[in-house]
């Protein structure tokens, strides 16, 4: 009778101690998110570069994006500008060459779906404020027709008038030439 009495103190002991153990919370325990002095909500850092995966194949960005895209802040999550931002999840085939990332300026991805990813931050009004050309074409040329999106400075950007009127001339020169040598062969044929 003393052994089963000694039974079910110590029984009971370990039940009243597991309770309690569960029932308090661990303040030992470090918390990952810091609080931040602007505001009593906690915010979580990220500890590693988000491009890592990319840029450990495409070793022409090691060292990440540069230029505007570099510094820029995406409007729609409030973190800063990723690849995938542009470019889309991957799939684990796109090491074999399946074209699941979106590619500018390339056949891969019509135009209305390369515009797409680029007015996902940047507004058209703002666009159309700035140069009349960004309306014209939104439909039927990329964005990266003109704008170059990795390099430190992109050249049209901050072009004068005359670099802007050049510029146009010059695409437009191409093609009326393309047309022309078009219209050339179809009289060959015919």
């Amino acid at each position: 009778m003393g052994s089963l009495r000694s039974l079910f103190k110590g029984g009971l002991l370990m039940l009243v101690s597991m309770f309690v153990l569960m029932a308090t919370p661990l303040s030992a325990a470090p918390a990952p998110e810091q609080k931040t002095e602007a505001s009593s909500e906690y915010k979580v850092e990220l500890q590693r570069n988000r491009d890592y995966a990319c840029t450990q194949c495409h070793k022409d960005n090691k060292d990440g994006m540069h230029g505007t895209h570099a510094k820029a802040i995406n409007p729609n999550t409030a973190l800063p500008v990723t690849c995938t931002n542009c470019h889309g999840n991957i799939s684990p085939d796109h090491r074999d060459g399946v074209a699941d990332a979106m590619r500018f300026n390339k056949d891969t991805f019509p135009v209305d779906k390369q515009n797409q990813v680029c007015m996902s931050c940047h507004q058209p009004e703002k666009l159309r404020t700035a140069l009349w050309a960004h309306d014209v074409h939104i439909l039927k040329t990329s964005c990266a027709s003109c704008h170059q999106l990795h390099p430190s400075v992109d050249p049209v950007k901050g072009l004068d008038q005359k670099g802007q009127i050049k510029l146009c001339v010059d695409c437009h020169s191409q093609q009326q030439l393309q047309k022309e040598q078009l219209l050339q062969k179809g009289k060959k044929t015919s």
